[in-house]
């Protein structure tokens, strides 16, 4: 079987194109004052740090959409940045300690160098391919299961045993998988941060392993999402208003309700109202 194939059909790989010269502006990030954070400017990767950070993408098995290659220069940076310094390294570099990058800059960059190619994507948003670099890309977004399920019984058991402060994640896929890879959990060994990627938005989606609370990711029983279950099955109502002691609205209260918000709301546009302020200008 071939490597995608392999792997089943989450993996995509991607075509070699014929190779080309780009004339690279400076060697990747050396001197760590270029990640330094200035309000005035943004920061400026030339074609060979974002090469560099492509193939890093390549290697995780995650395709260099501008977003996530956006950030991944910023993270190098800031790595650079904290080595230099003596600190000690984090499974997520600190990207406040960096400037920002103008995405408009970036996609230039990757569009004036023959090293790479650029693709369209939904909507305003492009992936880059490296001319001469056959790339293998995790979709962590696939429904698809590829997983054996000793990993999701090592998976539960590992996050049910978690103590409060371990149990609370960055609330980003990425971030998150980051985290988990750091701790080298053996069911996770030889996973790409792709493959953790897709890990962790299975556990999220199908699974039930962890969910969110407060902003991080969290063992599930400790969930908002687990909350909101039992509370549904005993016919309670949830968080603030269990305290508040919020009354019932009737379907005549939440029609009278409806019509006041609208008619004075102005956001996003007059006699509109963003779905998700509807809850709590209800209240």
């Amino acid at each position: 079987a071939t490597l995608s194939e392999a792997k089943g059909p989450l993996i995509e790989a991607r075509p070699v194109p014929e190779r080309s010269s780009c004339p690279l502006a400076m060697a990747p990030i050396k001197n760590p004052e270029q990640a330094r954070p200035s309000k005035a400017t943004f920061l400026k990767p030339d074609a060979a740090q974002v090469l560099e950070a492509a193939k890093s993408l390549y290697a995780d098995e995650l395709r260099p959409f501008g977003r996530i290659l956006l950030k991944r220069i910023r993270e190098r940076a800031a790595a650079a940045l904290a080595e230099a310094e003596g600190a000690t390294p984090t499974a997520v570099p600190d990207l406040d300690r960096v400037p920002l990058i103008d995405p408009k800059y970036l996609r230039s960059v990757c569009e004036t160098c023959p090293d790479y190619q650029v693709e369209p994507a939904e909507g305003r948003e492009y992936s880059v391919t490296l001319i001469g670099e056959e790339g293998v890309f995790v979709d962590p977004c696939s429904p698809l299961d590829p997983y054996p399920t000793k990993l999701w019984k090592e998976a539960a058991e590992y996050f049910g045993g978690l103590h409060e402060e371990d149990g609370r994640l960055p609330s980003g896929r990425y971030a998150c998988a980051q985290v988990l890879l750091s701790r080298d959990l053996p069911f996770l060994r030889g996973k790409s941060l792709g493959e953790v990627c897709h890990i962790v938005q299975l556990a999220i989606s199908q699974k039930k392993i962890v969910g969110y609370a407060d902003g991080h990711l969290v063992p599930y029983d400790r969930s908002e999402e687990c909350t909101k279950e039992r509370c549904a099955l005993r016919q309670q109502p949830v968080g603030s208003a269990a305290g508040a002691a919020l009354p019932f609205a009737s379907w005549e209260d939440l029609r009278t309700g409806l019509r006041e918000i609208l008619d004075t709301s102005s956001n996003p546009a007059p006699g509109m109202v963003t779905l998700s302020n509807v809850k709590r200008l209800f209240r």
